[in-house]
């Protein structure tokens, strides 16, 4: 019952008096409440806690919402098993020592003073309802133990004693908790939102509660009700908190806690530098040059496999001629990974060859799957799809057109190059193309300047440079490419759709954001961003209809602001800046990002020798990650055509801020999925971290909140890199407890924040602090 009373503890809220809520909302002023309390007795819409005005129901809170289920189902069983719970009270010494050192190990992770986090309470049940269960059986166990001595006791006398001092010492002995990697019966890795990406989305005690809430929602739409569930799992109490917990360490949390962010254990695996090494001694075997000298791009992926438990990170490396894709697997719950190293697990050429290794390359019309080929040409007669692949101009283009752009997801490995070539290969094992083979050609008569794949794996966009016909100006395109698939991961189809930018400006940098609905797109000379709504929430438009939503110049030059001002020394900033742009080291935008999942916020780095460091900016107006729209303190459901044109734009952008500790000379940008860190890659080739606490999703920062103090640190060195597409590939983990990087030179580096705690383990060091 003490379980009982504290859990119940955590839905009485202030304002309510000691009654438990069971229909718990948040207000839009960030308290809790009850809805019918709220909507029936509440008419002035005043908040009970924080006494705000004209407050109304942001959203419902399942996951409290859900416990008071539970805590009625636990209610229940304890009335109808008073027996059994006297068994479980009476404990050895060895479990209560346990317990002990677990709630000393709950208190470290927990200050004195600080609330209560409800995921952390239900790992800590979940736990002890896991090791009631394991002493429930080991109970039975000897006293069926018990009974076969008693029948023994006349026959053998003399091993009495024996007999009875085995179950005692099987009982004494404590195990370790370990979870269960086997397959639950509720796929994690399907009960994320389709518009989430599963390395995107992070698995910390900030933002576990969106995989609460996606596991409980599918469990809601299944024909079991979650009573039922329940139930059925009374014999293996907890087994529900396992499978939402199975890829959660609680050593590795605890580590992260005592590290992140001064202190981590860093490891580099010199990929290229191996094979450059085996072919000093035996030059014979690599006359065809099969290493990678230079890489001109890279990319980095990293999810989660439920299913098998690991930790799967996979990486490619890209020349002007042949490709590579490494693997670095490791498991979920283990800390001690120094000697898993990556595999090389595919390679390929661009002429569409692929396999194992280079020694074994498989053409790619020999699989039984053909590849699809599509031709646009902008007006031409001899566009063509499809068919396109036979044609002897396509095979030409394919077997002299160099890679300059990659693109690695879970599913897709994308690269583009010259003559307006993208390719699609397929890095599925589970999909019924070859592991490799390319599944999808994009042929252009123009140029394409950057790529990228959405979360969801459903769209590929590239930003192209047309020429008008008569007037001879360029006109800037985003050719949206949806991809159709089929259950099995099979490509049925592909429809390129065209977005005409309105603007002179070329593309220089595209991505999407998190649920895979708008686009975010930087200009190259300018330094202009413009945000694109791709798909309309309410209607399926197929992607038919994308509406440009803000645009807006990133920095403004020196020389609008004098002439604005009308001070005087504006010709020497024109002419200083006129240098400037005539210097390698300016390049303008290096790369642009929308923020964590909610978070409405866009950031941007760029490489100059004027005072341009990396900027966060705040976005007013519609939500990027949600169909609800907030003015004010008030909630606005759009529900309409006419309602959503009010509220489809963007209202306005505040730079709320600067990182300027780094200088401006940056290339790369890398947000954690905890939202609690960001990592910078400058042109030198260091890696600057900003800890930027309580910046989980959801939360609205202010320009003037005390929360808002940064730390920043030097995380590592990789190789520096003249311009900002060649500069290396950086990425968080899943669990944001990891940041992978990848150099032009191969060297795959990882930067752990959980392998152990500083002082005792002496791979863990400390970073060099710049500013606290």
């Amino acid at each position: 019952m003490d379980k009982i009373v504290l859990l119940e503890d955590l839905l009485r809220f202030p304002g309510y008096d000691t009654n438990i809520v069971f229909d718990a909302s948040v207000l839009t002023c960030g308290c809790l409440t009850s809805e019918y309390t709220f909507k029936e007795q509440n008419q002035a819409k005043i908040c009970p806690n924080c006494q705000a005005e004209n407050v109304a129901i942001l959203a419902p809170v399942r996951p409290l919402r859900e416990l008071y289920l539970i805590i009625q189902n636990m209610q229940a069983q304890h009335y109808q098993s008073q027996p059994q719970q006297l068994d479980r009270r009476r404990r050895s010494s060895s479990k209560k020592s346990f317990k002990g050192a677990f709630d000393e190990g709950a208190l470290s992770m927990n200050p004195a003073g600080e609330s209560t986090d409800l995921i952390s309470l239900f790992y800590k049940f979940a736990k002890e309802e896991q090791l009631e269960v394991k002493d429930a059986k080991r109970v039975s166990q000897s006293q069926q133990l018990q009974q076969q001595q008693q029948q023994q006791q006349t026959l053998l006398p003399q091993q009495v004693v024996k007999a009875k001092d085995q179950p005692f010492s099987d009982y004494a002995k404590v195990q370790p908790i370990e979870i269960s990697k086997k397959l639950s019966n509720i796929e994690l890795n399907r009960s994320y939102p389709s518009s989430i990406l599963m390395n995107s989305t992070s698995i910390s005690p900030h933002n576990h509660k969106y995989l609460v809430d996606s596991t409980l929602s599918v469990i809601q739409n299944s024909n079991t009700d979650l009573d039922t569930t329940i139930n059925n799992n009374a014999n293996n109490s907890g087994s529900l908190a396992s499978n939402l917990l199975e890829s959660v360490s609680e050593q590795k949390e605890f580590n992260f806690t005592k590290c992140f962010p001064f202190h981590r254990k860093l490891t580099t695996f010199p990929t290229q530098q191996l094979k450059l090494n085996f072919s000093a001694m035996v030059p014979f075997k690599l006359s065809g040059s099969s290493y990678i000298k230079r890489a001109v791009s890279m990319s980095i992926n990293s999810y989660l496999d439920f299913n098998m438990g690991t930790e799967v990170t996979q990486f490619a490396i890209i020349n002007e001629k042949k490709w590579e894709l490494y693997e670095y697997i490791v498991p979920m719950g283990d800390t001690d990974i120094s000697q898993i190293k990556p595999q090389l697990i595919c390679c390929g050429k661009l002429t569409g060859e692929y396999g194992e290794n280079s020694n074994s390359l498989t053409a790619p019309g020999e699989s039984s799957i053909k590849e699809i080929f599509i031709r646009n040409d902008f007006g031409a007669k001899d566009n063509s799809n499809s068919g396109g692949g036979s044609d002897a101009d396509v095979k030409k283009i394919l077997n002299s057109w160099d890679q300059m752009y990659c693109k690695l997801t879970k599913n897709y490995l994308v690269i583009s190059g010259s003559k307006g070539v993208m390719r699609v290969f397929n890095v599925n094992k589970s999909s019924p193309y070859e592991f490799g083979q390319p599944i999808y050609t994009y042929i252009t008569n123009f140029p394409i300047r950057c790529i990228a794949v959405s979360p969801n794996n459903a769209l590929l966009a590239c930003g192209i440079t047309a020429r008008e016909r008569i007037t001879g100006k360029e006109q800037p395109f985003v050719i949206l490419h949806r991809l159709v698939t089929l259950d099995d991961l099979y490509l049925d189809s592909v429809d390129p759709i065209t977005i005409t930018i309105p603007s002179r400006d070329p593309i220089k940098i595209i991505n999407f954001n998190a649920s895979s609905t708008h686009l975010v797109i930087a200009t190259s000379w300018e330094s202009r961003y413009l945000i694109i709504k791709l798909t309309d929430q309410y209607q399926s438009d197929n992607y038919r209809k994308p509406r440009l939503i803000w645009s807006d110049v990133m920095y403004k030059s020196s020389r609008r602001i004098n002439d604005n001002n009308s001070q005087p020394g504006s010709s020497y900033d024109e002419r200083a800046e006129a240098e400037n742009d005539l210097m390698l080291s300016k390049e303008g935008i290096t790369d642009l990002k929308f923020g964590i999942m909610n978070s409405n916020m866009v950031i941007s780095t760029s490489c100059s020798l004027n005072n341009r460091p990396p900027i966060l900016i705040r976005l007013e107006g519609c939500q990027i990650d949600s169909p609800v729209n907030i003015s004010g303190n008030e909630i606005k459901s759009v529900n309409s055509v006419d309602e959503e044109a009010e509220y489809l734009r963007i209202a306005s952008a505040e730079t709320f801020m600067k990182i300027t500790e780094i200088g401006s000379l940056i290339h790369q940008v890398a947000l954690s999925p905890r939202g609690d860190g960001i990592v910078f890659l400058d042109k030198d080739g260091k890696l600057y971290l900003v800890s930027l606490p309580n910046f989980y999703p959801g939360r609205r920062i202010s320009t003037t909140d005390s929360k808002n103090k940064r730390i920043v640190v030097l995380l590592g060195e990789v190789a520096n890199a003249e311009r900002f597409s060649e500069s290396a590939s950086v990425v968080f983990s899943s669990d944001g407890g990891k940041v992978f990087a990848l150099d032009r030179k191969g060297v795959f580096s990882v930067f752990d924040f959980t392998k152990g705690v500083p002082g005792k383990d002496p791979d863990v060091i400390k970073c060099k602090i710049v500013s606290l």
